[in-house]
């Protein structure tokens, strides 16, 4: 009986034991996912490769052959895009940039020369960026505000009165005498000037307040008259490009008509609603002395001397980023990172900065300025050319 109990003993321990291997190979086992789990592992990868993609479509495009690169910035640096300066010199592309960095000191990189560094930004800025969205010209200092407390600072610099009459005193000549002097525009070098001049009018208080006979005058003997009346009141006085010609728009106070002249005796009549409308920045003169205008009712079009010489797909919303061409019909406007051609035709241009438009070789070429951020994660400014 004793032998029998024992072996039953035995048994039944041997039988716990493998009872307990059992249930401890089951808990190791792993447990078969869920299709819910399989699910979301499978949307996890498949976004993750989707957001590679996309940073990989995302990455800028880097400059091609057209561009060079002009210069690198440290790591500390950036550039003041308000205290830049881009321009055409001789038909040649001419920059000023200025560079800041974290320590408050600034640096002048001028034409691929670099110096500093500064306190103060040495430079001001003539176009801030690549894109005025609001649409606004630059030329805002040409119009003319009558009244003693908004007289042009140029005229007085430059007025005398010399024997009880108002003279202009530039360069040690006299010029006048004149009954009031509304604008005056110097040139950079100080050796020319445009100015807009009354002399005479119906009566002696009207031309001592800028009202009666307008007439454009500058230091060569210019003495061109704008308008036809003898009570006008001078609105606007701006010059070519390249200093050889100004325009002149005034209002004849009889007949209520807008009246546009150059220096070289073009005249165009305007229109009033540019007056009530604000849009007194739609005209220039050209280097040739024609009267360029974007009508306000009908901004896609360029009139030369009143009639059309070029249209566009889009309205002009800026004369800053309208580029003239001799021959007007093959002019070109940019906007929002393309360029319109009078032909009809548009071209893109991604990460423009600064366009100019210059004639190369008898071809017509945007210039431009971009920033690319290298593989060493340098940031590189390039000049880049694109023949139109």
């Amino acid at each position: 009986m004793v032998v029998l109990f024992t072996a039953i003993n035995t048994n039944a321990q041997l039988f716990n034991k493998l009872k307990d291997k059992a249930a401890k190979a089951l808990e190791k086992k792993p447990q078969p996912k869920s299709s819910s789990d399989a699910e979301t592992r499978s949307t996890q990868n498949s976004e993750t490769e989707k957001m590679g993609d996309e940073k990989a479509v995302n990455k800028p495009t880097p400059p091609g052959s057209d561009c060079a690169v002009i210069f690198t910035l440290a790591e500390n640096e950036k550039l003041l895009y308000d205290e830049t300066e881009v321009k055409v010199v001789n038909n040649k592309i001419s920059y000023a940039f200025i560079v800041a960095n974290d320590k408050y000191q600034y640096f002048l990189i001028e034409d691929g020369k670099r110096s500093g560094p500064f306190k103060v930004a040495p430079i001001k800025s003539m176009k801030p960026s690549e894109d005025d969205e609001d649409g606004s010209s630059s030329d805002s200092d040409d119009n003319i505000s009558m009244g003693n407390d908004n007289k042009d600072p140029i005229a007085m610099q430059y007025s005398k009165t010399i024997a009880g009459k108002l003279h202009i005193v530039f360069n040690g000549k006299n010029f006048g005498p004149y009954d009031y002097v509304s604008k005056m525009i110097v040139s950079t070098d100080k050796k020319q000037f445009f100015a807009l001049v009354t002399i005479g009018s119906e009566n002696q208080m009207m031309a001592k307040m800028g009202m009666g006979n307008c007439f454009m005058v500058n230091e060569a003997g210019l003495k061109q008259k704008v308008g036809s009346g003898s009570m006008s009141m001078p609105m606007k006085l701006s010059v070519s490009k390249s200093f050889k010609h100004c325009m002149a728009s005034v209002m004849d106070q009889t007949s209520q008509k807008i009246f546009t002249g150059t220096s070289t005796g073009k005249v165009e009549e305007g229109n009033m609603a540019d007056i009530y409308a604000g849009n007194t920045n739609n005209s220039m003169v050209s280097d040739n002395g024609d009267i360029i205008t974007i009508p306000s009712q009908s901004p896609t079009q360029i009139l030369l001397n009143g009639k059309e010489a070029a249209s566009f797909k889009v309205p002009i919303k800026s004369m800053d980023r309208l580029f003239l061409m001799p021959d007007v019909s093959k002019s070109v406007y940019y906007e929002k990172g393309k360029i319109y051609k009078a032909d009809g035709t548009e071209q893109a241009v991604k990460g423009a900065l600064f366009p100019k438009v210059i004639t190369i070789n008898n071809e017509t070429t945007l210039c431009y300025y971009r920033m690319y951020k290298n593989d060493n994660g340098a940031k590189e400014v390039y000049v880049c050319k694109t023949v139109l």
